[in-house]
């Protein structure tokens, strides 16, 4: 063998062994995303199966526009501070969103479509605002919201829906 068959044996070895295939590079992908300051803007869309996405932001205007696309994927969106949103849309089956913010005039919207979804917001401060929606059978769906000025809109389609909403406010002295 000549020098150079070798030279391009070993380097389609090498890129057939770095190469994944679309369905392999598109399982089970987690990120982790943390921010802190003032007026971020955060996109992500993960499509695929068994997918993870983790995101905490701390500060004033911050902003999150999230995307998943396939099976049993997952988002968990933190934020404190104020002015805050997090906006999380899910297409697929079996899918979960928890959505937790902390501070002053913060917003939260998610939508998804499919079957089996569950939501989860959790709202504490003043102000604060979480809109959803969902589409398919046997979603749940739960918006806890403490604080003066809470605001919530539900809107749900399909069969066995659950929906739980608990706003509570406090006078501080």
């Amino acid at each position: 063998m000549t020098l150079r068959n070798t030279l391009a044996l070993g380097l389609s070895a090498l890129v057939l062994a770095g190469t994944a295939s679309a369905a392999e590079a598109q399982q089970r992908n987690r990120v982790d995303i943390r921010q802190a300051g003032q007026a971020h803007e955060l996109a992500a869309r993960q499509q695929g199966y068994q997918n993870r996405l983790s995101i905490s932001q701390q500060g004033r205007h911050q902003f999150v526009q999230t995307i998943q696309d396939g099976l049993r994927n997952g988002i968990e969106v933190r934020q404190s501070g104020s002015a805050n949103g997090a906006f999380v849309d899910q297409l697929g089956r079996l899918n979960e969103v928890l959505v937790r913010q902390q501070g002053y005039n913060n917003v939260a919207g998610s939508t998804q479509t499919g079957t089996g979804n569950t939501v989860g917001f959790y709202q504490f401060g003043n102000n604060q605002t979480a809109v959803t929606n969902q589409t398919g059978n046997n979603n749940t769906l739960g918006v806890i919201q403490f604080g003066n000025g809470a605001h919530a809109a539900i809107d749900q389609t399909g069969n066995n829906r659950n929906a739980l909403v608990i706003q509570g406010s406090w006078v501080i002295r």
